[in-house]
């Protein structure tokens, strides 16, 4: 069993006959694209069938090259070849706006698509997505100002992205350690959070904090350029808020959003809990201080070879589903992941789908800690996902943030659940801690990275904030979240700063999707153990649909309601349970 994964399924490198021949069906399809002619004489179903076709053959090329791209660099960040033709790929991806958007501008304008649909089985497969074109055509500016903005953000907010990635992961933060100044990056540093020693772990954050202050003017910035851009352009186009287009985007009802946030406020209390007996077993009396939100309990050490790794989360994915469990097996034996860390390569874990070739790619830094086994499973559902959709056109795979971590919660909790009931009472609080700690960076801070963006946007729309300002909102939307049980002496007043979520023009709001999916992939858990082997196959169903549906839709397809607070409330019940479990083995 490799360590590495092959990218030979893709290419076999950037020189080889057949990725350049791929690079020129690419130009040659987006020619055809901003060539069609939509004034021709022909019945408006071979039209919309026509340009369909050369979207989806676009869509497949692109993601492809761009897949075989970023993979060869996620592993190799000097790899030359691999950075210039991601750079190449990204201002492809601008030439068909023009043409695109006056396709959906034509289909706006035809009275009755059901006529389509009805004449044509192509227009009907694809009747979710046309739809959506016509629904949000409303939003459009001309195709001619649309395709000026798509070019301009290649200056504005996406020089505005790159700023912000520069200054981050080129700033070196010095530190002493065992008596030496050292030049740390930034990662590194960060990462120290995670260490079992507490006077490492309050040196690099105050390191880190007193490090940013070389960036903080140009990373303030980027973040008032983005944002401005986008408030400016979202107004032009007729939306309420950057918020609403945010919800559009993610095929997600304000109503929805609301019954999640109610029921997030509702059980801030339990994290609040978690985090004040934290505190308590750290010896901190004024609340848990920021340096120690990841300090790691327990003396237990849960080691896995890959081998271990592999066969544990197979060995219990296979009791809840054996077509899984075979799909990850082909994954390990098929060389689809990348699993040890070395030099230049990237560092966390990710999965890339690669619909076009019915595969999937995932990266992991394994060092062999239940962590990993635990990411690695998480990073398995995300592939198995892309499985179940494989069947579907490139078009109907493409499915919103907020349904994106359906799969891989509900891989990651049946894994952890397993080492739960295996566990003894030390592991068992280890596993814990660890479960919990993650979940409250995804329910507790992403709740205070939603106020504190919603804050930006308020202020933004009056003047571009400074970098005292910008602090001083992060830690109003900490405090609002955390409650005390965060020691306010001792908070993270650059969080605006080291999270790429907030610096991109087309994906604002990155946060509330995380928490729907976390907790989303619980209730989906959840109803799988009332349900039992019968929920298998309507689970498969659902992930099938999720490209070709919006998110309250999907839920009816489980019977979840998304608009009612109940069942929010009872997915976060079952961290609910870990939380007390955690507090009885602490008492």
């Amino acid at each position: 069993m490799k360590k590495r994964w092959s990218l030979d399924t893709l290419y076999t490198g950037f020189d080889s006959k057949k990725f350049k021949e791929d690079f020129k069906q690419l130009e040659k399809s987006i020619k055809k694209i901003q060539n069609f002619n939509l004034k021709k004489n022909e019945s408006n179903v071979k039209k919309a069938e026509n340009f369909l076709k050369l979207v989806i053959n676009y869509r497949e090329l692109l993601t492809t090259l761009s897949a075989y791209s970023n993979l060869k660099a996620s592993v190799n960040v000097n790899n030359e070849k691999a950075l210039k033709m991601i750079e190449k790929i990204e201002k492809k991806r601008t030439k068909t706006t023009k043409a695109e958007v006056n396709f959906q501008l034509w289909l706006s304008k035809i009275r009755d698509c059901e006529e389509l649909y009805d004449k044509s089985d192509l227009l009907s497969e694809h009747e979710f997505f046309i739809d959506e074109l016509v629904k949000q055509s409303k939003y459009l500016l001309s195709e001619d100002v649309e395709d000026m903005v798509a070019q301009m953000k290649q200056t504005g907010s996406s020089a505005w992205t790159k700023l912000q990635e520069k200054l981050t992961s080129t700033l070196l933060v010095e530190i002493k350690i065992d008596g030496e100044i050292k030049k740390l990056p930034l990662p590194v540093v960060r990462n120290m959070a995670h260490d079992k020693d507490q006077t490492l772990r309050k040196k690099a954050y105050k390191a880190e904090l007193k490090s940013y202050q070389k960036i903080e003017k140009g990373v303030a910035a980027a973040l008032n350029g983005i944002k401005g851009e986008v408030i400016t352009l979202t107004e032009k186009r007729g939306y309420s808020s950057p918020l609403e287009k945010s919800l559009d985007d993610s095929r997600v009802d304000k109503s929805t959003l609301k019954a999640l946030l109610k029921a997030i406020e509702e059980k801030l209390k339990l994290f609040r809990k978690f985090y004040e007996r934290k505190a308590s077993i750290l010896e901190h009396k004024n609340g848990l201080p920021f340096y120690d939100l990841f300090a790691p309990l327990g003396e237990v050490e849960m080691d896995y070879n890959y081998q271990e790794a592999k066969d544990f989360i197979i060995d219990n994915i296979n009791d809840f589903d054996q077509e899984m469990a075979l799909f990850y097996h082909k994954a390990f034996e098929n060389n689809w992941i990348d699993i040890e860390p070395r030099d230049g390569k990237r560092g966390g874990a990710f999965c890339y789908n690669i619909h076009p070739i019915k595969e999937s790619r995932v990266l992991s830094n394994f060092t062999g800690s239940f962590s990993d086994v635990t990411t690695l499973a998480h990073e398995l559902g995300h592939a198995y996902h892309g499985h179940c959709l494989e069947e579907e056109s490139i078009i109907n795979s493409n499915y919103p943030m907020p349904l994106a971590e359906t799969a891989s919660i509900l891989s990651e909790t049946i894994v952890t659940n397993a080492a739960l009931k295996k566990a003894d009472k030390k592991q068992k609080y280890s596993i814990l801690e660890s479960k919990i700690t993650s979940a409250g960076q995804v329910i507790v801070d992403i709740y205070s990275r939603y106020i504190f963006e919603s804050e930006l946007f308020k202020k933004r729309r009056e003047s571009s904030l400074s970098v005292d300002e910008l602090k001083e909102t992060m830690i109003y939307a900490q405090k609002k979240a955390y409650g005390d049980s965060l020691d306010y002496d001792h908070l993270h007043p650059y969080m605006w700063l080291n999270k790429p979520h907030y610096y991109s023009a087309n994906y604002n709001y990155y946060n509330f999707p995380y928490a729907f999916g976390l907790l989303f992939g619980l209730g989906v858990y959840a109803l799988s153990q009332e349900e039992g082997n019968e929920f298998v196959k309507k689970y498969n169903d659902l992930l099938k649909e999720t490209g070709k549906n919006s998110v309250k839709d999907v839920g009816k397809m489980i019977g979840i309601d998304l608009d009612q607070k109940t069942f929010w409330l009872k997915s976060l019940n079952v961290l609910k349970d870990n939380i007390d479990e955690f507090i009885r083995l602490t008492d």
